[in-house]
């Protein structure tokens, strides 16, 4: 046998920590698996929080598209009455003053038409008011709400207000 071997061998032989106890693989192990379930568990914390600030994300990017809209538009247009209102539950005529919103998931387009079988996604509710101080001047609010909240959340909103004046 070769000396180098041999040498080894009787090294092994004579240390009494050679290698690893059942003991030690057993604490490792459980050591291990509870860093594990910590892991698992901030992975679905994540998830739930990215669904969320997608939804948030969402509703701030369809409230200021509204908002870009009815700033665009002439003074004396229809759409620009003052009226509407910003709850689910408000006036009965501020029909003209809410809509209801899909994003295609594929393609991320927003369409107020709802494709047959598809679920609306967002509400949309804008409200035109009159300054009280400058006659020529509207203030204009936009609230976005989610159809769609996280389970054991309320649904994610955002309102955005603006003035514009001629």
């Amino acid at each position: 046998m070769n000396i180098r071997v041999r040498e080894n061998l009787m090294q092994a032989q004579e240390s009494p920590e050679a290698g690893f106890t059942v003991l030690e693989v057993a604490m490792a192990s459980v050591i291990t698996m509870i860093s594990l379930s910590f892991v698992a568990g901030l992975f679905t914390l994540g998830i739930a929080q990215n669904r969320q600030i997608k939804q948030y994300t969402t509703t701030t990017a369809l409230a200021q598209q509204k908002l870009e809209e009815l700033n665009a538009i002439e003074r004396t247009d229809a759409r620009l009455a003052v009226g509407g209102g910003l709850n689910i539950t408000g006036d009965p005529g501020a029909t003209n003053y809410k809509d209801t919103v899909y994003v295609d998931p594929n393609t991320g387009t927003v369409t107020s038409n709802i494709p047959q079988g598809a679920t609306p996604i967002y509400d949309r509710f804008w409200k035109i008011e009159a300054d009280p101080q400058l006659a020529t001047t509207y203030i204009i609010s936009v609230r976005v709400v989610s159809r769609q909240p996280g389970i054991g959340r309320t649904a994610e909103e955002t309102t955005l207000t603006t003035a514009r004046g001629w």
